[in-house]
C-alpha cells in the first residue's frame, strides 16, 4: 500500500474515502469482516472489551489524522483500501485498521484489525 503525503489534494482524497464511508453506513449498508478480520477480532476479543459495534464507531469517528497509509488515487482497482491507526472500545486498544471500498458498488470489507506490531506514523496528524 502507497503512502499518501501531507497535501491539501491527498487530505481531500482522504477526506472524500472517509465520507464516502460515513455515507454507506448512514444508507444501511453492512459493514463485513474477511475470515482473518473476524480471527483477528475474535483474539482481540479475548483479551479486551472489544466487539464488532466497536470498529463500526471508530469506522465512524475516523478523520484524516488517523490515516496511516492506503487509498491509490489512481483508480485502478476494484477496492479503495486505506489503513488508520485508532483507539477502540472501552478498553481504549490502539488497532492498525484497514477496510475497502468497492469501487463499484457498495461493499464496506474489513481486511485487517489487530494490535499493532510497529509504530505506525500518522502524516496527516498534527
Amino acid at each position: 500500500m502507497i503512502k499518501l503525503l501531507n497535501t491539501i489534494d491527498n487530505l481531500n482524497i482522504i477526506q472524500g474515502f472517509l465520507t464516502e464511508t460515513k455515507k454507506r453506513i448512514s444508507e444501511g449498508v453492512d459493514i463485513t469482516f474477511t475470515r482473518k478480520a473476524s480471527s483477528e477480532l475474535e483474539e482481540i476479543m479475548l483479551g479486551y472489551d472489544i466487539n464488532e459495534n466497536d470498529i463500526e464507531n471508530a469506522i465512524l469517528n475516523l478523520t484524516p489524522e488517523n490515516y496511516y497509509r492506503g487509498v491509490d488515487p489512481s483508480g485502478g482497482a476494484d477496492f479503495n483500501v486505506c489503513a488508520f491507526r485508532v483507539f477502540v472500545g472501552s478498553d481504549d486498544v490502539e488497532i492498525y485498521l484497514k477496510y475497502g471500498l468497492e469501487v463499484n458498488g457498495l461493499q464496506i470489507l474489513i481486511f485487517s484489525n489487530h494490535i499493532p506490531n510497529f509504530p505506525m506514523s500518522q502524516p496527516f496528524k498534527n
